[in-house]
């Protein structure tokens, strides 16, 4: 019995497994679609990121800081 569940594990354990090989070797592409998403990303949303905050969301802001302040 202890045969089969070593043949597994030793298995599982290797370093060697085809999902390893060649890592090294993806970092450029995920470089260039970590740039290429995140310019994306700017020109999608950096007009709505630099709208200013609406009053009554800063209000519940402030409330909520006064709650967690100890209610002052």
């Amino acid at each position: 019995m202890s045969d089969s569940s070593e043949g597994p594990s030793k298995g599982n354990a290797s370093p060697q497994t085809p999902r390893n090989i060649g890592r090294g070797r993806k970092a450029a592409p995920d470089v260039a679609f970590e740039l290429w998403l995140e310019r994306g990303l700017h020109k999608m949303y950096d007009d709505i990121a630099s709208e200013p905050i609406p009053p009554e969301l800063l209000e519940l802001i402030q409330q909520d800081r006064k709650k967690g302040a100890g209610g002052k």
